[in-house]
């Protein structure tokens, strides 16, 4: 993927993101025609400009919460017993025992990698067991990731092999554009009983929703425990695959994220611009 591209689009996201913008406004910023500009766009976001700006409506949000009673009713018969199912057939969580933890990672082979996205380089660490880290970079350079989570696993072998992740990297890149999926991606992650279950249950938000922390508490079995489902929340190291993205306050409001507020709202204006954009083209379906 041309960069050029990626940086054009990112930025006029992170315009967006901060309120409406005019159309031209994007494209001069851009250098390009108005049309060329939206049909790159749209290339790599999966919907327009207004569509994305449209999204990010605060009545939007207000909308989701409301309708995912429903949603949250079906996640919960279904049960947290093993990996997510109701959603996304294309993630597993694969807890490691605390034997494996103490072990300080002895025995794996980890390799990391960086990847450009439409919302900005990613870093990521996986090993044959499946994928450990997924970070947006902020300030912090991709070397100093590599240290501190060698840290977590000293016992660990740790390398940087952008050859080796390549097909992960796609895959992911595909899933930020709003592209359908073409393989799986295992995870590979350790932590209390509670936070896999929060993982878990984030896992079962469909893209196009968002939950309080409340009700995520309620899907997670901890209804009592809102403020330690929280923290869970706050400790995914998984970004955008386990979508703590998801979760907004009871109000409606976008609130904090791990790896930027302005990306939060970035990321669920584009998954509920693309949810509507898919709504609308199933009833036009169905019309014909």
């Amino acid at each position: 993927m041309n960069r050029p591209h990626y940086d054009r689009v990112r930025q006029a996201l992170e315009q967006l993101s901060q309120g409406p913008v005019p159309l031209q406004t994007l494209a001069e910023a851009a250098g390009m025609s108005q049309f060329h500009f939206q049909r790159r766009f749209v290339e790599l976001a999966g919907v327009t400009p207004k569509e994305f700006e449209q999204a990010l409506a605060l009545e939007r949000a207000k909308a989701s919460l409301r309708a995912a009673e429903p949603v949250l009713d079906a996640a919960l018969a279904a049960g947290l017993s093993g990996p997510s199912r109701l959603h996304d057939l294309f993630l597993s969580v694969d807890g490691m025992t605390p034997g494996q933890f103490k072990q300080a990672g002895q025995g794996l082979q980890m390799q990391w990698s960086v990847v450009d996205s439409l919302l900005g380089p990613v870093w990521l660490a996986a090993s044959a067991r499946g994928l450990h880290q997924l970070s947006f970079l902020q300030d912090e350079s991709p070397e100093a990731l590599a240290e501190a989570a060698a840290q977590q696993l000293p016992q660990a072998v740790w390398q940087r092999d952008d050859s080796a992740l390549r097909p992960l990297a796609e895959e992911l890149q595909r899933r930020l554009s709003g592209l359908q999926p073409r393989q799986p991606i295992g995870l590979a992650l350790s932590g209390t009983p509670l936070r896999l279950k929060v993982w878990q249950a984030l896992l079962q938000i469909p893209e196009g929703q968002v939950l309080s922390y409340t009700q995520l508490a309620r899907l997670a079995g901890a209804p009592q425990a809102v403020r330690a489902v929280a923290s869970c929340v706050a400790a995914n190291p998984i970004a955008c695959l386990i979508p703590c993205h998801r979760v907004i306050r009871a109000n409606a409001e976008f609130g904090e994220y791990r790896w930027g507020p302005q990306r939060k709202r970035a990321l669920l204006g584009l998954e509920l611009a693309r949810a509507d954009a898919r709504a609308m083209a199933a009833a036009a379906s169905a019309l014909a």
